[in-house]
């Protein structure tokens, strides 16, 4: 029998309706995410280039704002879709599902983004690793403050699956790595941190057995491979925000020129084929893409951008999966060809050519050194956290998760004051608030 809509929109911690309030639980999901801590402090933690680099480019708290506005973009298409059977459109989100999963999806990034991801990870080697969507888990279910300590936002069953996106615990994937000679302390596998199997648990208590089993499974590089359509929609609007948005943020900044560009297009064997782009909705080939793209007009490039949002927006459709029972998992959405090319050039393209070069990573390592030098020195005396932040972590937690958790709650900027007062002879008085 298959579980009602009803059945995810509850939550592991009972609640009673507030007097006139007339909102569904999804819209109370989407007012606790918005209002929460941890979605604010994204607006002080690295997305690509450094918090402190300007006030033009995309932190994490507006690429998440973003994530939010393609995810209602995306619904609104998949709803008119006259080739989308009523039976899935009956089980697509709500708006304010959609917003609230799309804001949340990065609540458990460190500072210093995917750099700060890896050091925590080391650091946490033989302790249950750290991952960052894992950690958003935590801060949902665990971290974040709202009605009493040790729930977090208590979120619905539903949203907890729509920020899942990789179901499978950090031990399975650790071993998977190990078998395919890679190693989990080095890079972070994909996945959710095994101490909240309890939340997963709950979240899929609803499915079939059946579909339980088949959900974690594995690709060969030890990725987990199914999410539901909820998580489905949000992963491709995020795609959509970090693949084009961040590329606009560092053509804008002048870290991409056009030459860069054409070498990369002209070397890849990956180039998607822009005919088919343009046949598809683009309007422009690549070289008037280009054009427009690397103009000194930031109306163009603007116009440029939106086009290529509303290209991948467009060519979004639902593939039926017959290994899963509920529509939930059974239906799930994807980029169609050629725009799945286009969104694996842009993301690649972006990674290679400003999160892969040595102005970037530089930073990182900067990045590096603050977030293993905290860490240490937490351990080894968990009487340095001020007593705010201790009073919020969770005492029947190994300390090496409550500094983890601690850290990974941080902003760049709050991290390296902390690291300063710490470790900068000459830096900080007693009276100094971090």
């Amino acid at each position: 029998m298959t579980a009602s809509p009803e059945t995810f929109t509850e939550r592991r911690h009972p609640e009673a309706p507030r007097s006139g309030d007339v909102r569904d639980a999804y819209d109370h999901d989407k007012g606790r995410v918005i209002h929460s801590a941890a979605f604010r402090r994204l607006q002080g933690k690295t997305q690509v280039m450094a918090t402190g680099e300007g006030d033009f480019h995309r932190t994490r708290l507006t690429h998440s704002i973003e994530c939010g506005q393609i995810g209602e973009g995306l619904l609104l298409k998949i709803r008119a879709d006259a080739a989308v059977a009523d039976t899935v459109k009956a089980w697509l989100p709500s708006s304010s599902l959609m917003i609230a999963a799309c804001h949340a999806h990065d609540l458990g990034h460190p500072p210093y983004g995917h750099s700060g991801e890896e050091t925590l990870n080391a650091c946490m080697a033989g302790s249950g690793g750290f991952e960052g969507n894992g950690q958003t888990l935590r801060v949902l279910n665990r971290l974040e403050k709202y009605r009493r300590p040790g729930i977090g936002l208590n979120p619905t069953r539903r949203l907890n699956l729509a920020v899942l996106k990789y179901p499978a615990p950090f031990s399975a994937c650790a071993a998977a790595f190990a078998a395919i000679g890679m190693d989990a302390d080095e890079r972070p596998p994909k996945c959710y941190l095994d101490s909240e199997q309890d939340v997963v648990d709950w979240a899929l208590d609803p499915f079939s057995n059946a579909d339980r089993d088949a959900l974690p499974a594995l690709d060969a590089t030890g990725r987990p491979i199914y999410r539901t359509i909820d998580c489905a929609l949000m992963e491709c609007a995020d795609d959509i925000a970090y693949g084009v948005h961040d590329l606009e943020d560092a053509i804008a900044r002048g870290l991409i020129r056009r030459d860069t560009f054409e070498a990369y297009a002209g070397a890849t064997a990956d180039l998607p084929d822009f005919d088919g782009l343009r046949a598809a909705g683009l309007g422009l080939g690549r070289e008037e893409l280009a054009e427009a793209l690397f103009s000194r007009s930031s109306y163009d490039r603007k116009q440029a951008i939106s086009a290529l949002v509303n290209l991948l927006v467009t060519n979004v459709v639902v593939i039926e999966r017959e290994a899963f029972e509920h529509p939930l998992l059974r239906h799930t959405l994807d980029f169609a060809d050629p725009a799945k090319d286009l969104v694996r050039f842009l993301k690649t393209f972006v990674f290679q050519t400003v999160i892969n070069s040595a102005s970037v990573r530089q930073l990182r390592r900067k990045g590096n050194v603050v977030v293993h030098s905290l860490f240490d020195e937490l351990v080894h005396d968990p009487t340095m956290i001020p007593e705010g932040a201790r009073d919020d972590l969770l005492t029947g937690d190994p300390i090496q998760r409550q500094v983890c958790d601690y850290i990974s709650g941080m902003t760049d900027t709050y991290a390296e004051r902390l690291y300063r007062r710490m470790f900068e002879p000459g830096f900080g008085t007693t009276t100094d608030e971090l």
